[in-house]
This record gives structure tokens, C-alpha cells and sequence, in this order.
């Protein structure tokens, strides 16, 4: 039996996505007949199917239910469903086998969008799920009540959730600022230092001017001369530590920027790599590559895009997108630090031996399944000009774990792996 046939599996199962719009928030909703059956009383001509002409008769008894199971609450008010599309399908016969339990009922299913109306941009959002039959598949001699996993998109964000029994209800509030808001602060790279501060420039040329003033007075110098000297000396300064760059203007010679420390230096890796998995939270494509840019040099962008997109999906599960639920570094070594040569100029840069686990879930049919898999790499981080960024990378290891036990997949990848491999 091939894996991506398995879902959705034997039994009562629903697919659940909430999506706000601009003007509207949708709820697009799947479920096989048992779900149906179990969640509302309605009669068919052939109990094993639901024609197409019987989706008319359906149609007010599910915006009913909908209504009382699922009420739906935007800033405090609640807004009642409109129906804008109801579908059933056509399943593949030869999936049949995989439902002893259920049959025809289990592969055939409705599909429907409901959509809520939002005159403003909205602050909060709650819906409540209360439709809960009992798990077939499972063991115990009483049925446990289903747990519905869902997915919820909204500001451009996709997450997931879990309603229960016990905790029907979730409730979306929306967060204030850009994509930098979203993501951990990484600590700005420290600026050279000058050999001599413009402070102390400007002290030590008020000394010098006062000492031959001092030693023209003593001598047949002119004091008009010296007088006017010294004033416009002093005008140059004042004007000059009123410009744009302050007394900085007066700083003689530079000295290198004070390194980081090995604990610096791993936590500003450790937070531009979680920011780089947490950039694929966002839904679209734009926004992924505007949140990695804030953690990956420019001439890494599409590479890291496409090598970690690849890493995240799901090829048993029918290409289905894995979520990053977390990252874990497991250790960092700050194996050297220095300078080394970007586009003719030499700049900062640390190098990185990490190793860490990302923990990946799928949501689909009412359902989730986590993905456990640990890697090992090299990196360099280096100070642009936009602050710290990964500048290049490695992957030297990359197994999945299950059941406690390793599976190797990749035993030693290229710099930023090409087509056929993942970050």
C-alpha cells in the first residue's frame, strides 16, 4: 500500500482552513459522509453516495448546524456563515479496500467554503468547533472523541491549531508591526572604534591653540593675527560639531571592532537560524524571501529558499507542506572568528559548527504528523551592512528520527544543496 494513499483514513475525518481576507474570513471545510452523518441528520436516495441534485437539499441544514456548531465571533460580534460553495467528489475505486469500516462513506466526501463578513480590518477572531465523533481506529473498547487539527491563515502567517472536547475553541488576535516584529532581535554588529575619539581631537586643538596664543602674547606676533586665528579655529569646530556627523567628524584613525564572545557569537547564529526556519510560517512566497532576508545574506536568498522548502515537504503525504513547530540547537561551536574578503572589502565574519533538530508537522483531514529530523552543519556569519547575516552554509549530516531510533538520508551534501537535496 503506497503512503500517500493512506489519507484520509477509515473512520469519521474532517479538513478544516480558516483564511482571513481582506473584506472576509473563509472557512474552507471537507468531510467524508460518516463525518457528515454524524455532525447532521439529512436523508439520501442511496446512503453509500450524495448526488449532485441532493447538495440543494443539503445546503440550508448545513448552514444550520454551522451556525449553532460552529459560531463564529469577529471582534465580539458574532457573524453568521454565507455559503458560497458546496461540492461533492468522485473518489477512485480502487481506494476502496482502505475502508473496511466506513466504505463508500468514508471516501466520499463534501466540500463547502462559508464566508463571514468583515467590514474592518479585524483584531480578533474566535471560533468554536464542536462536532467531535468517536475514532474508529482507535484500540480502547470505548471510542475516544476525534481531535480536529486545523489550519489557520491570517496577516499572511499559516499556523496550526487543535480543537478538543475540552478545548473547542481558539481564538486569533492579531499582532501589531511588520515581519522584523515576528522574528528574534539579533544584536547589531559593533562599529569600528577611532584611535583617536573627536572629543579628544577637539581638546587636544583647543590646547594647541591656547598654547600659542599663550606664546605669541609673549612675542612681537601680531594679536589681531592670533586673535583672528584662534577664532576661526574655534568657528571650524563649533560648525563642525553641529553637522550631521557631530564631533565624529574630528575622529583620527581606526582600531578593530571588539570580537564577540563565544556565547555572543552562538546566540546571534542561534537566533538568525531559527528566524530562517520561522520565515516559512508566512503563506506567501514574497514575504518568505522578505523574512529570510533578514537572516540570509542576498546571494544566499534563493538557494536557502528553495533547499529548506524542499527539506519541508512531505513527499509520503502527497507533497504536503511540513510546518516548523520548532527548532532546537542541540550544540554550537564558534570554530574560528576573523575577517574575510565580500565584493573587494574585508569584513567581520565567525564561522559555526551547529547541530540542531527541527520538529516539522503536517495538518491535513483533521489530523497531524510530526516530523523529527536532526542535521549537522557549518556556517559562516559574516557583518553586512544590515547587520549580522548567514553568509554561506554546509549540511554535513541529516537524519530523521523516529520512534527514538536515526534513519540516515544525506551523509555529506554540498555547500547550499542544489536540486535534488535540502538545507
Amino acid at each position: 500500500m503506497e503512503a500517500r494513499a493512506r489519507h484520509p483514513q477509515d473512520g469519521p475525518h474532517v479538513d478544516l482552513r480558516f483564511r482571513l481576507e481582506n473584506t472576509e474570513f473563509l472557512a474552507e471545510i471537507s468531510m467524508n459522509l460518516v463525518f457528515l452523518d454524524w455532525m447532521i441528520q439529512s436523508s439520501r436516495e442511496d446512503e453509500e453516495r450524495i448526488d449532485a441534485s441532493e447538495l440543494a437539499l443539503l445546503q440550508p441544514r448545513l448552514l444550520q448546524t454551522l451556525s449553532q456548531q460552529m459560531p463564529v465571533s469577529i471582534d465580539g460580534v458574532r457573524v453568521e456563515p454565507v455559503l458560497r460553495t458546496l461540492t461533492s467528489n468522485d473518489p477512485d475505486q480502487a481506494l476502496l479496500p482502505l475502508f473496511p469500516l466506513s466504505g463508500w462513506r468514508g471516501l466520499r466526501k463534501v466540500s463547502f467554503t462559508v464566508a463571514y463578513s468583515v467590514k474592518t480590518p479585524p483584531q480578533q477572531i474566535s471560533v468554536v468547533w464542536s462536532s467531535y465523533p468517536p475514532d474508529l481506529l482507535s484500540v480502547l473498547a470505548a471510542k475516544p472523541p476525534l481531535e480536529i487539527a486545523a489550519e489557520w491563515t491570517a496577516d499572511g502567517l499559516r499556523s496550526q491549531l487543535l480543537f478538543t472536547r475540552s478545548e473547542p475553541e481558539f481564538t486569533w488576535h492579531r499582532v501589531e508591526g511588520g515581519i522584523a516584529a515576528r522574528l528574534e532581535a539579533i544584536p547589531a554588529p559593533s562599529a569600528a572604534e577611532p584611535l583617536l575619539p573627536g572629543w579628544l581631537t577637539i581638546t587636544l586643538a583647543a590646547f594647541v591653540l591656547g598654547t600659542l596664543a599663550s606664546i605669541a602674547t609673549r612675542t612681537r606676533v601680531s594679536r589681531s593675527f592670533v586673535r583672528g586665528l584662534v577664532a576661526s579655529s574655534a568657528a571650524l569646530i563649533v560648525v563642525g560639531a553641529f553637522g550631521p556627523q557631530g564631533v565624529q567628524r574630528f575622529s583620527l584613525g581606526t582600531r578593530a571592532a571588539t570580537p564577540l564572545d563565544e556565547a555572543e557569537a552562538a546566540q546571534t547564529f542561534e537566533s538568525l537560524h531559527a528566524n530562517l526556519y520561522r520565515a516559512f510560517d508566512y503563506d506567501a512566497e514574497s514575504s518568505v524571501y522578505d523574512a529570510l532576508s533578514h537572516s540570509v545574506s542576498g546571494a544566499l536568498l534563493t538557494e536557502t529558499y528553495l533547499s529548506v522548502r524542499r527539506a519541508l515537504v512531505v513527499e509520503e503525504e502527497g507533497g504536503a507542506m511540513s510546518r516548523v513547530e520548532s527548532v532546537q540547537p542541540l550544540s554550537t561551536r564558534i570554530a574560528s572568528q576573523g575577517e574575510m574578503e565580500i565584493d573587494g572589502a574585508q569584513v567581520r565574519a565567525f564561522v559555526v559548527e551547529a547541530s540542531w533538530r527541527v520538529n516539522g508537522r503536517v495538518t491535513h483531514w483533521g489530523h497531524s504528523h510530526d516530523r523529527l529530523t536532526e542535521y549537522d552543519g557549518r556556517f559562516v556569519v559574516i557583518a553586512s551592512a544590515d547587520g549580522w547575516r548567514i553568509h554561506d552554509a554546509q549540511i554535513t549530516r541529516q537524519e530523521r528520527v523516529e520512534d527514538n531510533a536515526t534513519t540516515p538520508e544525506i551523509e555529506s551534501p554540498p555547500i547550499i544543496a542544489p536540486e535534488d537535496e535540502e538545507l
